[in-house]
């Protein structure tokens, strides 16, 4: 019986532990509104640039193909001023996403999301990902692995553009 008790006990504490278990921001926040601070040092949510689509682009600086599809995003992104371009680094520290940034002449948004608080709100699993966003916030696509500038543009005119 006191075998069965404690089994029971630890189900209920394991459900309560698992249960307050989230995203870092709080269960009622929605990934649009977590903020992340810029590498400008300027802090920004999503959601304050869904006054048009968004290509939200999650990098780090451990991440080979992360790196190898950040100049296909640069160009797409001065192709397209109608979308906003995002880049978070991922679990990643300010100085080391400074200096991919700087490597790669990425010139859109860039921040991190030192904590994974956003990428594990947005429920992301591998690196690089990239997500395409509609204006109301809701994620219409999303991508796992690297991508080309052909590719990027595939997704975008296929999910984002009307």
């Amino acid at each position: 019986m006191a075998g069965r008790c404690r089994r029971a006990a630890l189900a209920v504490l394991i459900a309560v532990v698992a249960g307050s278990c989230g995203s870092g921001a709080g269960d009622d926040v929605q990934a649009t509104e977590i903020e992340f601070e810029l590498l400008n040092g300027d802090t920004a949510a999503v959601g304050d640039f869904l006054d048009r689509p968004v290509v939200l682009n999650f990098f780090a600086s451990w991440c080979t193909p992360c790196i190898t599809e950040m100049p296909a995003l640069e160009s797409i992104s001065q192709q397209r001023p109608d979308l906003a371009f995002i880049g978070l680094a991922y679990n990643d520290t300010p100085t080391r996403a400074r200096e991919i940034v700087a490597d790669t002449g990425v010139s859109y948004t860039t921040g991190v999301d030192p904590d994974s608080a956003i990428g594990n709100a947005y429920g992301i699993l591998g690196m690089p990902t990239t997500l395409f966003i509609a204006p109301d916030g809701e994620v219409v696509y999303q991508h796992t692995g690297g991508l080309t500038a052909d590719q990027i543009t595939e997704h975008i005119n296929a999910h984002l553009t009307p």
